[in-house]
């Protein structure tokens, strides 16, 4: 869009130019034919007696006679600038082409550029004939005989009389005439060739800066680089980032219920924990650990939530709830469970209007500045196997595999792992390193989600919805808000 828009806005800024053009017919040889019929079979004087070159047309001297039969104040300089010879390789016609930023001034430029060329080779051709009288008068006077003296005197005098009936061998065959259009500026036609070659130069720096580019710019790209298989995709939307487990719109709503979907269509076994972890931060691993839980927990299974993020939670100002001790009281300080978990309302569908459910979570409590012995710990293990007695599912939340270990000391207590990566964030050797990783560590990788895909990645997302009846109404505005801290 910039190549055309500024090749139409500087070539609209430009003079007008006009352009006349005057053609000339050169005839050659006849010179050297005139004096060869004089002086039959004399070489003298019939070398380069025929100016037929075309650098004779750009002689400054030209220039300076078309100047002067103009009589306007120009000079031979601006004469010769202004000109330009086109010759024609197919015939002996050659273009006078004049311009100029007025229509009146170009065709008598060209014309009297014309007339100078025919009267300049006459001129030439005249001087190079009384050249060779001159030889021939010089030959008579070292001549004895009168005959030869008085043979050698005609020939001067036809050599006189043709100097005197040259016309330069050139003619005018098409004057120029007054141009009805100006052949510059032309901006739509600059902004088209502009458009041609910005399109060509933007989809080579495309594939350019595609080919350099180190980040994932497709789910289809993520996919073959894991070697895993895809669960879902969650389209881009700010809605999905700044809900906690508010209704989503369909199209969020739809995507997370895909991916709790193909988890369980893709694994066939019996799924008691699942590890959501990402390369690097700002993924969307939390979000969609939050969204997969509450996903499940609309479809009727038994599910809590885990924040295990003890360096960096987002668990309690997300959703709004009262901070406890949470996760590092269970650990640290040997905390019931049961007085940590909080119960926050859900609603079936993606448009706010489905029956109420409910979701557990266990928030991650104080940050730690080093909380990896904790995960590491024990009590860590006897929690999970405590909590997947009690749940059909437990999804947990960790921090960035490639910058802290503490979601990778988890993989072998769980069921397995969903790896969650966002396009153009992750980059290809922060996921080759996470799936190095995940495969030293022998983790069970369930599938991908990839997060932030838009409808340009070549990605589509659906959703369906249904109107509330009066009576979830009313039971919608007898729901306590999220927040509530309810114990099991």
């Amino acid at each position: 869009m910039l190549a055309p828009t500024v090749a139409y806005l500087v070539t609209s800024q430009q003079p007008d130019r006009y352009v006349a053009t005057a053609k000339l017919l050169l005839r050659s040889g006849e010179l050297e034919e005139g004096v060869a019929r004089v002086r039959p079979g004399s070489p003298v004087g019939t070398q380069g007696l025929e100016p037929t070159s075309l650098d004779l047309v750009s002689l400054r001297e030209i220039g300076e006679r078309a100047a002067r039969l103009l009589d306007g104040g120009i000079t031979g300089a601006t004469v010769t600038s202004r000109v330009m010879i086109a010759p024609n390789s197919e015939s002996n016609v050659i273009g006078v082409r004049a311009s100029g930023t007025k229509p009146s001034g170009v065709a008598p430029l060209a014309n009297a550029y014309a007339e100078a060329y025919i009267a300049f080779r006459r001129d030439e051709a005249r001087k190079r004939i009384r050249r060779t009288a001159d030889i021939v008068e010089s030959q008579i006077r070292r001549t004895r005989g009168e005959d030869r003296r008085t043979l050698l005197r005609r020939q001067v005098e036809d050599l006189r009389l043709l100097a005197g009936l040259q016309n330069g061998n050139a003619t005018i065959v098409e004057r120029a005439i007054l141009p009805t259009a100006r052949v510059a500026p032309k901006p739509r036609r600059a902004a088209i060739i502009a458009l041609a070659f910005g399109i060509v130069l933007g989809m080579g720096l495309a594939l350019l800066f595609e080919f350099l580019s180190r980040r994932l710019n497709d789910p289809k790209e993520i996919e073959e680089l894991y070697d895993e298989p895809l669960l879902g995709t969650i389209p881009e939307s700010r809605a999905v980032a700044e809900a906690g487990f508010a209704s989503l719109p369909p199209n969020e709503h739809a995507a997370f219920q895909r991916v709790r979907g193909n988890l369980r269509y893709y694994n066939d076994y019996n799924i008691a924990s699942v590890l959501v972890i990402s390369a690097l931060p700002a993924e969307g691993k939390s979000t969609v650990a939050r969204h997969l839980a509450a996903a499940s927990a609309e479809a009727g299974t038994s599910v809590i939530l885990l924040e295990a993020d003890l360096r960096l939670p987002t668990l309690v100002k997300r959703l709004g709830l009262p901070p406890t001790a949470g996760l590092t009281g269970i650990l640290r300080d040997a905390i019931d469970p049961a007085e940590v978990i909080q119960r926050v309302p859900l609603r079936a569908s993606g448009n706010g209007s489905g029956p109420l459910m409910t979701l557990d979570v266990i928030s991650a409590g104080p940050p730690q500045a080093n909380p990896t012995y904790l995960i590491e710990s024990d009590a860590m293990e006897r929690l999970l196997l405590d909590l997947e007695e009690r749940y059909d599912l437990v999804v947990i939340d960790t921090p960035a595999a490639t910058l802290v270990p503490d979601g990778l000391a988890l993989v072998d207590k769980v069921s397995g792992v969903i790896v969650v990566s966002r396009v153009r964030k992750n980059t290809r050797a922060a996921a080759r390193s996470l799936r190095g990783q995940l495969g030293n560590v022998r983790a069970n990788v369930l599938g991908l989600v990839v997060n932030g895909v838009g409808r340009m990645d070549g990605m589509t997302s659906y959703g369906y919805g249904y109107a509330s009846t009066p009576v979830e109404e009313e039971l919608a505005s007898n729901v306590p808000p999220a927040g509530n801290d309810v114990t099991r």
